[in-house]
């Protein structure tokens, strides 16, 4: 039973449908970044076209078995020199034009038939023929059925079925393509975010250093505090400005790799730190056990699925090429009605075949003549050697595509308990990031009371600012990390689709990426 194949429909809400016109590209949201990605990544469009490809491969399998007209002309002239005692003629003169139209087919179970009407007309010295010249037309119909090799419809169409199974694989390998895409897009967002998020906490720091300079200009101008204070803030602005340029190229690359993406589709006006809302709660997710999870993945990774079609196709090969080892033993019938007519020669008795050269099909048509024949033909290679050695290929083949299932596999259990792994700790390390602001927070606000109360110094007042920024940054990070590890988790069970409401529905032949 023929499997179905997968495409995809982006299922949004009823704005989806208008999220990305060719002047919007200014996404907002996440789910609008991937649909701008799907629609203008050159590198799913490149595989795109692998599709197409395939449907059109299909079309050159299955045009195998279409009908086929054919015709053909001649003109033949001879003078072939003998002698006989019953002619005073020293040659056998002949002139012959002849035609044939007709129409043949290809059938799967390896039957090739053809119908043809031919027509000759024949003008020559031979006395004993009383018609010159003389027109012969034939009806014929030709049969050839294998009886062995060659034989049967699974036999013959299995270049078409694979030719089907590879148009499935470029489908699914376009829908990997695409699943890559949006957890890289995810990805280079998320990061972008992050790095705005830093960028602000960054200019936060050099505000905070700004002011420490510029209250310690004051406390020094009153003469509280040595210069070195003042030195010493002044130098932690030159250290912020050296940080914030830093985090701005930063930024910036990771912005330029994301639009790369999306062919430069982003507006000079995009606002990566609008796909992300990291002011919400963050909860621990919880997966089902690794059984239960394994199995569920095992069903949905399309590098298994691709692999299957792959094992479906070496196994059709085999079957293919073991049929091949068979003698060669074809069936071989040919019928045929024939007429003819013609101009009587001078002195010749009355012929009821005389006529035009339309006289010679109502001949035919009365059956005065008719020929058939049936017969075996029967070949074999000595040693069938080519045939054995690409029957024990087939074999090896199909081994060694069972291996790479095995394989993929293993790579997906590894994959799977990695994720895992990395999911549970990047949790760990947000929950961790969290404290570390709020503890970072509460010592600053104490340190800077005892400033004021002249308990502190710039140094220390400086260190405490630093640690503030770097937990805010550090959840920053942690809380990307986190959510790149839920992608890619869900991307390891095959769930990156679901996880931005895009599903799959069937469809038999192709992929089709629509309401983008």
């Amino acid at each position: 039973m023929r499997k179905k194949i997968f495409f995809l429909l982006l299922f949004l809400s009823g704005f989806f449908s208008t999220v990305i016109q060719a002047s919007g590209q200014n996404p907002q949201t996440m789910r609008e970044l991937i649909a701008l990605g799907l629609e203008t990544n050159l590198g799913l469009q490149i595989e795109k076209v692998n599709v197409a490809q395939g449907a059109a491969a299909i079309e050159i399998e299955k045009s195998v078995f279409d009908s086929e007209l054919f015709a053909a002309t001649g003109y033949d002239r001879s003078s072939i020199p003998f002698a006989s005692s019953f002619s005073s003629a020293d040659a056998s003169n002949a002139e012959k034009f002849s035609g044939q139209v007709g129409i043949s087919k290809y059938f799967a179970i390896g039957l090739s038939t053809s119908l043809s009407l031919s027509s000759e007309w024949v003008s020559d010295n031979d006395y004993s023929n009383n018609l010159d010249p003389h027109y012969r037309t034939a009806l014929l119909v030709d049969l050839n059925q294998p009886l062995l090799r060659d034989l049967g419809t699974s036999i013959n169409t299995t270049k078409l079925e694979i030719s089907r199974n590879q148009q499935r694989q470029t489908s699914l390998a376009y829908l990997l393509r695409a699943q890559n895409l949006i957890l890289q897009l995810e990805a280079a967002a998320r990061q972008v975010a992050g790095e705005s998020e830093i960028v602000r906490f960054r200019q936060e720091a050099l505000e905070l250093a700004n002011d420490l300079y510029t209250a310690n200009q004051k406390r020094f101008n009153a003469g509280v505090i040595p210069v070195s204070e003042v030195q010493e803030a002044e130098t932690a602005q030159a250290d912020r400005y050296l940080n914030l340029s830093l985090a701005m190229q930063s930024k910036n690359l990771l912005l330029e790799e994301l639009n790369r993406q999306l062919n430069h589709n982003l507006s000079d006006s995009f606002k990566p730190e609008s796909l992300i809302d990291s002011s919400l709660v963050v909860d621990a997710v919880k997966y089902p056990d690794f059984a239960q999870l394994f199995e569920s993945a095992r069903m949905k990774r399309l590098e298994l699925k691709i692999n299957a079609y792959a094992v479906k196709n070496s196994s059709l090969q085999q079957d293919h090429l073991r049929n091949q080892l068979k003698p060669q033993l074809d069936l071989k019938f040919q019928a045929g009605i024939n007429g003819l007519s013609g101009n009587e020669r001078e002195a010749a008795p009355d012929s009821r075949y005389s006529g035009s050269w339309l006289n010679s099909f109502g001949s035919m048509g009365e059956a005065d003549g008719y020929q058939w024949s049936v017969g075996l033909k029967f070949s074999m290679p000595l040693g069938n050697k080519s045939a054995e050695a690409r029957y024990r290929q087939s074999k090896l083949q199909l081994k060694q595509d069972y291996y790479h299932h095995q394989d993929l596999e293993a790579v997906l259990k590894s994959d799977l308990s990695q994720q895992q792994i990395n999911v549970t700790s990047a949790f760990e390390q947000f929950e961790i990031a969290e404290r570390f602001v709020v503890l970072a927070k509460k010592s600053l606000r104490q340190e800077q009371r005892r400033l004021e109360e002249g308990l502190s110094n710039t140094f220390r007042m400086i260190s405490f600012q630093s640690k503030m920024i770097e937990a805010k940054i550090g959840r920053v990070n942690a809380l990307t990390r986190y959510h790149l590890a839920l992608a890619q988790m869900e991307f390891a069970r095959g769930n990156i689709l679901e996880r931005h409401g895009i599903i799959l529905t069937n469809n038999d032949e192709e992929l089709h990426l629509e309401n983008i």
